[in-house]
């Protein structure tokens, strides 16, 4: 009797927080930094022993982890099942459609955690070009709605494309002389979003090599 209680107490309780689930373009440490038809990007930073309010992730996501740290999650909601998989565990993708997930994160490490949540707010029904195949593009993954690779640009290389799709670039580390379409990338997760059948030109005058996500969006 008393376990069947508990079981109804901890339900009770979790029904109560997934209805007090904010969702996560709201929650305080996800602030939306940049938003469009295309999609909406939130740069989450978690300093040490902070944890974040209750909150629903339920559209199409990629997730890049630029500091990561040791965290924590209470999960209520999740489906569980991975959509797509990529090669690079730093930059990955999430569909959330079977369900939400609805959750909360806390940081246990001594430094800070910072990822970008970049909400793909497109339907995939563009047509695409095929996949770039220049040796400094690694395509990670191909989802519905976004393909997405790591640019790696040697020391003093410049690199210079055009796509028919809108693109979104993150910038992976900080750096010093690093430029894309003449906006300087400084820290990471700078980012620059470039329209489609704009030219991309990546500059890194470092002394070594640096890396970016690139966005294709469908």
């Amino acid at each position: 009797m008393r376990r069947i209680l508990f079981l109804f107490l901890i339900a009770g309780a979790l029904q109560i927080n997934a209805q007090e689930a904010v969702a996560v373009s709201k929650e305080p440490m996800h602030k939306n930094v940049f938003e469009n038809e295309y999609l909406r990007v939130l740069d989450v930073r978690i300093s040490p022993g902070d944890t974040t309010l209750f909150h629903k992730h339920e559209t199409p996501s990629v997730f890049i982890s630029l500091h990561p740290a040791r965290t924590g999650s209470q999960v209520i909601i999740e489906d569980g099942s991975a959509t797509v998989l990529s090669l690079d565990r730093r930059i990955t993708f999430e569909g959330f459609y079977k369900s939400p997930r609805i959750h909360r994160v806390w940081n246990a490490d001594t430094s800070g955690f910072h990822v970008m949540d970049v909400e793909i707010l497109t339907k995939g029904d563009r047509k695409t070009e095929a996949p770039i195949t220049l040796p400094e593009f690694k395509q990670l993954f191909d989802a519905q709605p976004v393909r997405v690779y790591r640019v790696t640009v040697k020391s003093n290389q410049d690199i210079e494309i055009k796509r028919n799709a809108p693109v979104l670039v993150v910038g992976l580390d900080d750096a010093g002389k690093v430029m894309v379409n003449d906006k300087s990338f400084l820290r990471e997760g700078d980012f620059l979003f470039i329209p489609s059948s704009k030219k991309i030109k990546l500059v890194n005058k470092d002394q070594k090599e640096y890396s970016f996500a690139l966005l294709e969006l469908k």
